[in-house]
């Protein structure tokens, strides 16, 4: 039982000592570009990869009709920042500029 009780201990110390570690290695940024191909009420697809969209999400537009993100509409090209968290992307900010005709 003493044994057992050692092992244990140990085993609570290495998991206490690799938590801080693991959560740090599971927090990345990314910044990407893409036409939205579908659109939802807290996300959006791009390349068929999901992104959410958070509560504290920031959205800077030069075009009055895209002030909101529920103004997005399948087709438009984004600028987006955000963090990918066990797996999931979780976007910050969007940029979207009216596109100049060439």
């Amino acid at each position: 039982m003493k044994q057992f009780k050692s092992f244990l201990t140990q085993l609570l110390v290495v998991t206490a000592l690799m938590l801080p570690w693991a959560t740090t290695e599971a927090l990345e940024t990314f910044e990407k570009a893409g036409y939205i191909t579908s659109v939802g009420y807290d996300k959006f697809t791009i390349r068929d990869q999901e992104y959410r969209i958070r509560a504290s999400s920031q959205l800077k537009s030069n075009d009055a009709k895209r002030k909101r993100f529920s103004d997005f509409k399948k087709g438009d090209a984004i600028y987006f920042k955000g963090i990918k968290l066990n797996g999931l992307y979780y976007v910050d900010i969007i940029f979207y500029e009216t596109p100049t005709p060439s």
